[in-house]
């Protein structure tokens, strides 16, 4: 018998479990562990099931897995819902730009770039089909391609905590691309078929403005509604009552747009409406960080059963299909990804604090795309849709396989991953240990053993190990205005400052120096060298973290400058209170 709806997603829950496991043991992202469980979950139902039961099980298992699209739809909206608060005020304000000018290079050069080998490739190997509809196919092909896989990039930042200018670079960057390639897909799509080079049959000539006008204005105006009415609710009712709303929102938005096209032949785009609910919220609401925060405590196992699905569902048989059309899309892609965002932070102007390969952290390529190839699929009547299909569906294996390492190891390279999150995170149960040892340590833990073997394992770790070490410093030259242009871009509320050679000079703390910014007439007359404390303290990298807290303790700060070497003062990063006490509270051997 096929497993009903609930087995399965048991079934994906432990598979996400052990594939989570083994990706730990092997130091890759948990995504890629969670996709390969799906992958192998798939196969072990079909290996079970097919010889038993014929050919029709394994079309009855991706039956049985429909009715687990509302958890796809969830978490869908619960990552579109984060990265739209990329977009609030005050980031926009000093991001916006400069993340403009990052956004229009890559997408503009991978748009070209897919646009030319796709086109050469379907001239030269199916020059019968004529040359519009060979011309349309890479046209489409090349707009999708401008699409990131918001899941897998948001799902592996904040696996390794990543923080910092890469960081809601990339963020910034997945959300501008996939506004973009929505909105650029649907309205070529409906002008071509407008125009006739298209069949599509099941649009009426009527309807297709009113298709385009309900997929972009549409969806970005009931994005706009759900994000003020989620703010007010969140201002006026308790946050268990707010996550309730949350989810009945995104539940009903996701399986609404399917039953919009199925019986109305019009529907709006769940995923750009997401992103616009996460960007309304997060410049109205107040006090945002409490409903993430809660939302984060419950998307575990949602994310889990995402990508276990996203893996049970891939089409690896597709990879076989690619082609020489195939091939070139990958390649392509990847080319006008990684040169176009190096072109774009050359052009902004951040090379100093974006690494020019930021491009590699935007490969991840899935939902989006996935979607775009059944809307082609239902709305084109060629075999040109099925090879677009065919084409998309092919690549998001290889982007989906490779991309959660490319972004991982852009955030590491770029100093913005703690040393600390890149260890094993083994639990604290050891592969031969006997039920008996496991016992006697619980036991032990009553007595306060466990407490003694905590302190001493966070006393073996260092300040190099919570560090973070892309971290932009104040100049001590710098004037009064742009210390505070620095501080407006700043999350932190201390400062160091440092000199032309990296030294330390001192620290400026937000608190007393706030008045000296509503005075107009100290601008001229000071910079930050006059501002700095420059008794402020300086911890070595090579502090055991159980001397970290006695500093912050006589410091009362929430960050300090960390220098190379004891004595040395070149500064090299900072470090944070919250993660020194957040490895403090973890068990032994759970330093992940």
């Amino acid at each position: 018998m096929v497993p009903g709806a609930g087995l399965l997603f048991g079934l994906m829950l432990l598979a996400a479990i052990v594939g989570g496991a083994v990706a730990r043991r092997v130091h890759v992202p948990r995504v890629i562990g969670y996709l390969l469980g799906g992958v192998v979950l798939r196969a072990l139902l079909g290996a079970l099931l097919v010889p038993a039961e014929g050919s029709g099980a394994a079309d009855a298992l991706h039956v049985t897995a429909r009715p687990l699209e509302s958890v796809n739809d969830l978490a869908l909206g619960l990552i579109l819902f984060s990265i739209g608060g990329v977009f609030e005020r005050s980031r926009l304000k000093r991001l916006g730009p400069r993340l403009l000018r990052i956004g229009m290079a890559e997408a503009l050069l991978t748009l070209l770039l897919v646009f030319g080998g796709c086109a050469a490739l379907t001239l030269a190997t199916q020059w019968g089909r004529g040359v519009g509809q060979n011309l349309t196919l890479a046209f489409l092909l090349a707009t999708a391609a401008i699409a990131t896989a918001p899941a897998a990039t948001l799902f592996v930042l904040r696996e390794y905590e990543a923080k910092g200018a890469n960081t809601g670079t990339v963020l910034g960057l997945v959300g501008l691309n996939n506004i973009v390639c929505i909105v650029l897909f649907h309205v070529a799509f409906l002008v071509m078929a407008y125009l006739g080079v298209i069949r599509a049959p099941h649009l009426a000539r009527g309807e297709l403005w009113l298709g385009l006008l309900l997929l972009t204005l549409g969806s970005v105006a009931l994005g706009v509604l759900c994000g003020a009415l989620l703010s007010i609710a969140h201002g006026k009712l308790a946050l268990a009552e707010t996550s309730l709303i949350f989810f009945a929102m995104f539940i009903v938005l996701g399986a609404g747009e399917k039953w919009l096209l199925e019986h109305a032949g019009l529907s709006f785009d769940f995923l750009l409406t997401a992103l616009v609910i996460g960007a309304v919220y997060f410049n109205v609401a107040s006090d945002t960080q409490t409903l993430e925060n809660a939302l984060r405590t419950v998307a575990a196992p949602i994310f889990a059963g995402f990508f276990v699905m996203a893996g049970y569902h891939l089409h690896l048989d597709q990879l076989a299909h690619l082609g020489w059309v195939g091939g070139a899309y990958v390649l392509c892609r990847a080319a006008g990804k990684i040169l176009g965002a190096r072109i774009g932070v050359r052009w902004a102007g951040v090379g100093d604090r974006v690494r020019a390969d930021v491009g590699t952290a935007l490969l991840c390529q899935a939902a989006v795309v996935i979607g775009l190839a059944s809307f082609v699929q239902a709305n084109w009547q060629s075999e040109l849709a099925d090879q677009f299909a065919t084409v998309v569906l092919g690549s998001v294996v290889v982007f989906e396989l490779a991309g959660p390492l490319l972004v991982k190891r852009c955030v590491k390279l770029g100093g913005e991953v703690k040393a600390i999150t890149l260890l094993g995170r083994a639990g604290p149960a050891t592969g031969g240990a006997s039920v008996v040892r496991l016992t006697v340590r619980a036991l032990g833990g009553l007595l306060g053993i466990r407490a003694r073997q905590r302190a001493a394992a966070a006393g073996q770790m260092q300040v190099k190990h919570i560090m973070r070490r892309n971290v932009q410093f104040l100049r001590a030259s710098a004037n009064l205005d742009e210390v505070l242009h620095f501080i407006e871009r700043s999350t932190y509320d201390h400062f160091p400052v440092v000199d032309q050679e990296g030294q330390f000079v001192g620290v400026i703390h937000f608190g007393d120096v706030r008045g000296v910014f509503y005075d107009p007439a100290m601008s001229d007359l000071v910079n930050a060298y006059d501002l700095a404390d420059e008794g402020a303290a300086l911890v070595p990298m090579d502090l055991p973290l159980r001397d970290l807290l006695d500093v912050f303790g006589n410091e009362n700060v929430g960050v300090l400058a960390v220098e190379e070497r004891a004595g040395s003062q070149h500064v090299v990063g900072v470090v944070e209170q919250r993660d020194l006490l957040r490895v403090l509270q973890r068990p032994a051997g759970r330093e992940g």
